[in-house]
């Protein structure tokens, strides 16, 4: 009954602070909001789906338009050649690229198609010689906005190099096929004249040019999930679980408040002359605040799942063990209590509380790949981040959002986070119980 009265007293503690309960929910939503949103356009651009491109196609020949079609077949760039209903040009392009309206802009030359057709015919010449060839094809250009960096232009210059080398083969192949039995004739006609005789006219017929286009390693891509479970990941897959653990333990700092509210008030010591037990008086405070904790872990799933997908983002997918899923988060929402208890007890203001629980919670985040995942950061980073709990329980969620994990694959880290819990019980009851004593 003890601790029944201590639960009802902190709900009733927390219903009369609206506006740290509108913090506590309306903070981690609208951070999954933004970030989902804005981390969705970076998986966009950086692979997940076409990027787009100005392409101004000034070939007089058709290879210019046959590069265009390449790069749009494959998925990998989405070309725009007109602004306004006006055909591109090098001018216009690279002043679009300039004024920030597109990330980057390719350029095909006016000679392009008749430069790789005679840069072909000599390559495949200088081969059959054994000679170098020295003519070099056309070049091509390519604007990008000063501020493109890293994986993006990376993975735009590789579609496009893709596209170019697929068009470099079929243009050899091509001059191959009929410069090969010319060479042949050629060659026919030195031996027998070597003899003074008339070399026979061969029926020679020209190679074909599909031996070039026709590849003969196939690369295969497999997903390393399940069978039965194909989910993908996204950015929304990345943000809900993490935010969620990110708001869930910024409930340290309403938690360790209230300590040091009723400590100063003389909440507590009114308390104490009731003879209600240390743990039972942290334990109210605990049980109080993880039902918080899972209200805002219900809110944050509905956001993955109906909110964000009208705004663009994949849809929130869930998993299939939703047992599972519940006990991380209860886990985790105990973890977080647990370490507001233990700030609360040892912080001696509120100003101890609102700088050391803020900053340790970041830390705490940043550590465990809330804010960057953890396989982007450095080797050292990636070895910190083991000791992160929202560490354990980010990986925990992807388990069951991503990789398809149950029960069994989440267990040893919802144990992680139930021994932090325990750990932090055992460490706020002990120095709470030296406090009382007045030590």
């Amino acid at each position: 009954m003890l601790l029944l009265a201590n639960i009802k007293k902190e709900l009733l503690l927390l219903s009369r602070d609206r506006a740290g309960l509108l913090v506590l929910f309306v903070m981690p939503m609208l951070l999954v909001l933004v970030l989902s949103l804005v981390q969705d356009d970076i998986f966009r651009a950086t692979g997940e789906a076409a990027s787009r491109a100005l392409f101004a196609n000034l070939d007089r020949g058709t290879l210019g338009e046959a590069l265009g079609d390449a790069l749009e077949q494959s998925g990998d760039i989405e070309l725009v050649r007109q602004i306004d209903e006006v055909p591109l040009n090098a001018d216009s392009a690279r002043r679009a690229v300039f004024n920030g309206d597109y990330q980057f802009a390719i350029v095909i030359p006016e000679q392009f198609s008749s430069n790789i057709t005679a840069a072909a015919e000599a390559t495949v010449q200088a081969s059959i010689r054994n000679e170098t060839n020295r003519l070099h094809g056309s070049q091509m250009v390519v604007y990008f906005d000063p501020i493109v960096r890293g994986v993006y232009r990376t993975s735009v210059m590789n579609a496009l190099q893709r596209g170019v080398s697929g068009l470099e083969f079929a243009e050899k192949g091509k001059a191959l096929g009929h410069l090969m039995p010319e060479a042949f004739q050629r060659r026919l006609d030195e031996e027998f004249a070597a003899y003074g005789e008339p070399s026979p006219e061969l029926d020679l017929p020209e190679i074909s040019d599909a031996w070039a286009r026709q590849a003969l390693i196939q690369l295969e891509e497999e997903s390393a999930y399940p069978p039965t479970y194909t989910t993908v990941p996204t950015s929304v897959q990345q943000n809900v679980p993490a935010w969620t653990l990110f708001g869930m333990f910024f409930i340290v700092l309403p938690l360790a408040g209230t300590l040091i509210r009723e400590r100063q008030e003389g909440t507590l010591l009114r308390l104490m002359t009731m003879q209600v037990g240390n743990l039972s008086l942290l334990l109210g405070k605990v049980l109080a605040h993880m039902f918080i904790c899972l209200v805002q872990f219900g809110l944050m799933l509905a956001v993955g799942m109906f909110l964000l997908p009208l705004l663009g983002t994949p849809v929130l997918e869930l998993g299939s063990a939703p047992f599972a899923l519940l006990l991380v988060a209860t886990s985790a929402a105990l973890a977080a209590c647990g370490y507001g208890i233990v700030v609360g007890v040892l912080a001696r203001s509120y100003e101890q509380v609102s700088t050391f629980g803020a900053v340790s919670v970041v830390i705490a985040a940043a550590l465990g790949g809330v804010m960057v995942p953890v396989y982007m950061m450095p080797r050292a980073m990636q070895n910190l981040s083991v000791v992160s709990p929202l560490g354990w329980g980010l990986n925990a969620f992807l388990d069951i959002f991503v990789r398809g994990g149950n029960l069994a694959s989440v267990l040893p880290r919802v144990v992680a986070l139930g021994s932090f819990f325990l750990l932090c019980m055992l460490f706020a009851v002990l120095a709470f119980r030296r406090w009382r004593r007045g030590g």
